[in-house]
C-alpha cells in the first residue's frame, strides 16, 4: 500500500536571491513519498515571509507541514544553489551576430574578457569571448565576496588555458 505524499515547507529570511541579487525571504516547498529522498516541488524569493505562504497556496496544495530546522531549508537552498551554479557553468550562449558591431565588442582585441555586473557584492559575473565574427557568453556566476570572484577567475582562466593547449597539439594532461 502506497502513502499519500507528505508536503512539507521551510522558509528563512535574509538569503541571497540570485536574480536581485538581494537578500530576501526564501521559501522552499518539497514532499516525501515513502520514506524516499526529498523531491523540491517549489522554491520562491520573496521581500516579505507571508507572500511565500501565498505563492504555495497558487499552486493548488492547501495543506503542508512547516519545517523549522535551518538546516534542512539550508541544504536545499544549497543543493538549489548548487544547481544553479553547475547550470551557469556550463552553459554557453553564442551572442546575436550583431554584437560584434556594437560597443564596446567593436573596439576590442579578440580575447577573453571577465565583465562584473556592479562594483559591489553581491554581483553577477560572466566570462566573454570575442572571436573574430562572434562573441560568446562563455559561464556566468553569481560571486558574494572578493574570494568568489577570484575563484571564478582562476577556473575561467585554468580552463580557457588548457583549451588552448588542446588546440596547439599538445599532449593530453592525465
Amino acid at each position: 500500500m502506497t502513502s499519500l505524499p507528505r508536503y512539507y515547507l521551510g522558509i528563512l529570511p535574509h538569503m541571497l536571491n540570485p536574480i536581485d541579487l538581494d537578500y530576501d525571504w526564501f521559501g522552499v516547498l518539497w514532499l516525501e513519498e515513502n520514506n524516499r529522498f526529498p523531491i523540491i516541488v517549489g522554491y520562491w524569493f520573496s521581500k516579505e515571509e507571508s507572500e511565500i505562504t501565498h505563492n504555495v497556496i497558487q499552486t493548488g496544495l492547501s495543506k503542508w507541514t512547516q519545517i523549522s530546522d535551518n538546516q534542512i531549508i539550508m541544504r536545499m537552498y544549497q543543493s538549489i544553489r548548487n544547481l544553479q551554479k553547475k547550470q551557469d557553468w556550463e552553459t554557453r550562449t553564442r551572442l546575436s551576430i550583431r554584437t560584434i558591431f556594437k560597443s564596446p565588442w567593436n573596439d576590442v582585441s579578440s580575447g577573453l574578457y571577465i565583465i562584473k555586473s556592479r562594483e559591489t557584492y553581491p554581483l553577477h559575473v560572466s566570462a566573454i569571448l570575442k572571436k573574430k565574427f562572434f562573441v560568446w557568453l562563455e559561464h556566468v556566476a553569481v560571486c558574494e565576496t572578493e574570494e568568489e570572484l577570484h575563484v571564478f577567475m582562476k577556473r575561467v582562466s585554468e580552463e580557457h588555458q588548457m583549451e588552448t593547449l588542446m588546440k596547439k597539439g599538445s599532449p593530453t594532461v592525465k
